[in-house]
Protein backbone atom coordinates (compact mmCIF):
# COMPACT_ATOMS: atom_id res chain seq x y z
CA UNK A 1 0.00 0.00 0.00
CA UNK A 2 1.03 3.55 -0.64
CA UNK A 3 2.30 5.93 2.06
CA UNK A 4 0.81 8.92 2.47
CA UNK A 5 4.75 10.33 2.02
CA UNK A 6 4.74 8.67 -1.30
CA UNK A 7 1.16 9.76 -2.89
CA UNK A 8 2.20 12.99 -2.07
CA UNK A 9 5.89 12.94 -3.87
CA UNK A 10 4.51 10.88 -6.25
CA UNK A 11 1.82 13.81 -6.86
CA UNK A 12 4.36 16.30 -6.64
CA UNK A 13 6.74 14.84 -8.94
CA UNK A 14 3.70 15.39 -11.81
CA UNK A 15 2.90 18.85 -11.24
CA UNK A 16 3.99 21.35 -13.82
CA UNK A 17 3.77 24.93 -11.71
CA UNK A 18 3.38 28.10 -13.96
CA UNK A 19 3.98 30.37 -10.89
CA UNK A 20 6.84 29.49 -8.31
CA UNK A 21 5.73 27.03 -5.61
CA UNK A 22 7.24 26.87 -2.10
CA UNK A 23 6.27 24.45 0.01
CA UNK A 24 6.49 24.42 3.69
CA UNK A 25 6.48 21.41 5.78
CA UNK A 26 3.67 20.33 7.97
CA UNK A 27 3.52 17.17 9.94
CA UNK A 28 -0.25 16.73 9.99
CA UNK A 29 -0.45 17.29 6.19
CA UNK A 30 2.23 15.53 4.94
CA UNK A 31 3.52 12.73 7.57
CA UNK A 32 6.68 11.79 8.95
CA UNK A 33 9.72 14.19 7.56
CA UNK A 34 12.40 11.59 6.88
CA UNK A 35 9.91 9.27 5.45
CA UNK A 36 8.58 12.35 3.04
CA UNK A 37 12.15 13.33 2.67
CA UNK A 38 13.17 9.90 1.31
CA UNK A 39 10.24 9.79 -1.08
CA UNK A 40 10.84 13.12 -2.40
CA UNK A 41 13.95 12.14 -3.35
CA UNK A 42 12.60 8.76 -4.66
CA UNK A 43 10.83 11.04 -7.23
CA UNK A 44 12.76 13.56 -7.84
CA UNK A 45 10.99 16.62 -6.40
CA UNK A 46 13.71 19.42 -5.36
CA UNK A 47 13.88 19.62 -1.45
CA UNK A 48 15.89 22.46 0.38
CA UNK A 49 17.27 21.83 3.64
CA UNK A 50 17.01 25.08 5.55
CA UNK A 51 17.77 23.37 9.06
CA UNK A 52 17.91 26.60 11.78
CA UNK A 53 19.23 29.37 9.15
CA UNK A 54 18.22 32.74 10.38
CA UNK A 55 16.16 35.22 8.67
CA UNK A 56 18.76 36.72 6.40
CA UNK A 57 19.91 33.30 5.24
CA UNK A 58 16.51 32.32 4.44
CA UNK A 59 15.48 35.09 2.21
CA UNK A 60 18.76 34.32 0.17
CA UNK A 61 18.16 30.49 -0.21
CA UNK A 62 14.51 30.88 -0.66
CA UNK A 63 15.43 33.38 -3.75
CA UNK A 64 17.06 30.46 -4.73
CA UNK A 65 14.36 28.07 -4.55
CA UNK A 66 11.85 30.42 -6.34
CA UNK A 67 14.37 30.87 -8.97
CA UNK A 68 14.69 26.04 -9.10
CA UNK A 69 10.81 26.20 -8.92
CA UNK A 70 9.68 29.01 -11.75
CA UNK A 71 12.62 27.79 -13.99
CA UNK A 72 11.99 24.16 -14.28
CA UNK A 73 7.90 24.47 -13.24
CA UNK A 74 8.51 22.30 -10.35
CA UNK A 75 7.41 22.67 -6.93
CA UNK A 76 9.63 23.09 -4.13
CA UNK A 77 9.60 21.83 -0.67
CA UNK A 78 11.70 23.25 2.19
CA UNK A 79 12.53 21.10 5.13
CA UNK A 80 13.66 23.37 8.28
CA UNK A 81 12.01 25.93 10.48
CA UNK A 82 10.80 28.89 8.70
CA UNK A 83 10.37 32.36 9.72
CA UNK A 84 6.99 33.60 10.14
CA UNK A 85 7.20 36.53 7.34
CA UNK A 86 8.61 34.10 5.08
CA UNK A 87 6.08 33.26 1.84
CA UNK A 88 5.42 29.52 1.70
CA UNK A 89 1.85 26.99 0.96
CA UNK A 90 1.46 23.69 2.33
CA UNK A 91 -0.12 22.05 -0.83
CA UNK A 92 1.69 23.02 -4.42
CA UNK A 93 -0.80 24.40 -7.08
CA UNK A 94 -0.41 23.04 -10.56
CA UNK A 95 -1.55 21.20 -13.91
CA UNK A 96 -1.13 17.12 -13.52
CA UNK A 97 1.52 16.24 -16.11
CA UNK A 98 1.28 12.88 -18.14
CA UNK A 99 3.28 13.34 -20.57
CA UNK A 100 6.23 11.42 -19.51
CA UNK A 101 8.75 12.53 -22.47
CA UNK A 102 7.93 15.71 -21.03
CA UNK A 103 8.32 15.06 -17.25
CA UNK A 104 11.89 12.80 -17.69
CA UNK A 105 13.10 15.88 -19.93
CA UNK A 106 12.45 18.35 -16.77
CA UNK A 107 14.00 15.81 -14.52
CA UNK A 108 17.01 15.84 -16.45
CA UNK A 109 17.04 19.84 -16.68
CA UNK A 110 16.33 20.18 -13.19
CA UNK A 111 18.78 17.48 -11.56
CA UNK A 112 21.38 19.20 -13.48
CA UNK A 113 20.18 22.50 -11.98
CA UNK A 114 20.28 21.48 -8.81
CA UNK A 115 23.39 19.50 -9.23
CA UNK A 116 25.10 22.99 -10.58
CA UNK A 117 23.29 25.54 -7.66
CA UNK A 118 24.77 28.02 -6.08
CA UNK A 119 23.95 27.00 -2.51
CA UNK A 120 26.15 24.43 -2.82
CA UNK A 121 29.58 25.45 -1.23
CA UNK A 122 32.80 23.25 -1.31
CA UNK A 123 36.10 23.75 0.57
CA UNK A 124 39.60 22.59 0.11
CA UNK A 125 41.84 23.52 2.83
CA UNK A 126 44.36 20.69 3.57
CA UNK A 127 45.99 17.99 1.52
CA UNK A 128 44.42 15.47 3.71
CA UNK A 129 42.97 12.61 2.77
CA UNK A 130 39.61 13.27 4.99
CA UNK A 131 36.86 16.04 4.78
CA UNK A 132 33.28 16.33 5.82
CA UNK A 133 29.91 16.73 3.79
CA UNK A 134 27.38 18.48 5.75
CA UNK A 135 23.10 18.98 4.62
CA UNK A 136 21.52 22.24 4.59
CA UNK A 137 22.54 25.12 6.33
CA UNK A 138 25.23 25.51 9.04
CA UNK A 139 26.83 28.34 11.31
CA UNK A 140 29.55 29.58 9.58
CA UNK A 141 31.78 28.58 12.11
CA UNK A 142 31.31 24.92 11.60
CA UNK A 143 32.23 25.37 8.22
CA UNK A 144 35.41 26.99 8.77
CA UNK A 145 38.10 23.84 9.18
CA UNK A 146 38.65 21.36 7.30
CA UNK A 147 37.55 20.25 3.25
CA UNK A 148 33.98 20.18 3.33
CA UNK A 149 31.28 19.67 0.75
CA UNK A 150 27.69 21.59 2.45
CA UNK A 151 24.94 20.86 0.31
CA UNK A 152 21.97 22.96 0.27
CA UNK A 153 19.83 20.64 -1.24
CA UNK A 154 19.13 16.74 -0.07
CA UNK A 155 16.74 16.14 -3.59
CA UNK A 156 17.32 15.64 -6.43
CA UNK A 157 21.09 14.41 -5.31
CA UNK A 158 23.88 16.28 -6.51
CA UNK A 159 25.91 12.95 -7.17
CA UNK A 160 28.81 13.72 -9.09
CA UNK A 161 29.77 16.29 -6.34
CA UNK A 162 29.13 13.53 -3.78
CA UNK A 163 31.22 11.20 -5.97
CA UNK A 164 34.07 13.89 -6.30
CA UNK A 165 34.45 15.12 -3.14
CA UNK A 166 34.10 11.21 -1.54
CA UNK A 167 36.74 10.16 -3.83
CA UNK A 168 39.10 12.89 -2.72
CA UNK A 169 38.35 12.11 0.95
CA UNK A 170 39.34 8.18 1.03
CA UNK A 171 40.68 7.64 4.19
CA UNK A 172 37.40 8.76 6.03
CA UNK A 173 34.81 11.41 5.37
CA UNK A 174 32.14 12.46 8.28
CA UNK A 175 28.51 13.26 7.36
CA UNK A 176 26.39 15.42 9.24
CA UNK A 177 22.52 16.18 8.70
CA UNK A 178 18.82 15.64 8.49
CA UNK A 179 18.82 11.35 8.11
CA UNK A 180 22.24 11.01 7.13
CA UNK A 181 22.16 7.45 7.11
CA UNK A 182 19.61 6.93 4.81
CA UNK A 183 21.61 9.34 2.76
CA UNK A 184 24.67 7.06 2.83
CA UNK A 185 21.91 4.05 1.36
CA UNK A 186 20.90 5.68 -1.01
CA UNK A 187 24.41 7.02 -2.35
CA UNK A 188 25.58 3.69 -2.05
CA UNK A 189 22.63 2.86 -4.66
CA UNK A 190 24.02 4.57 -6.93
CA UNK A 191 27.61 2.65 -7.31
CA UNK A 192 29.28 4.96 -5.13
CA UNK A 193 31.91 3.61 -1.94
CA UNK A 194 30.36 4.96 1.34
CA UNK A 195 32.83 2.54 3.27
CA UNK A 196 34.78 5.30 4.84
CA UNK A 197 31.95 7.60 5.76
CA UNK A 198 31.52 8.23 8.93
CA UNK A 199 27.88 9.10 10.54
CA UNK A 200 28.02 11.90 13.22
CA UNK A 201 25.25 11.91 15.45
CA UNK A 202 23.97 15.09 16.72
Amino acid sequence: MTSLEESLAKSWACLRCEQPQLVRYVPGLHGNEQRLRHALRQAGVPVLEMNQAPGDIQALWLNEARYVSEEFLSPVVVLGRLVDNEPAIEQPIGQMQVDAAWLSARQVALTSGVENSCLHREFRRTSEKSGWIRIGWHEEGVLAEGNGLLLAWSSPLPLMRIRNFSARCPSQLKIEGPDPNRLAEEVHCHGISVTHWQIEVK
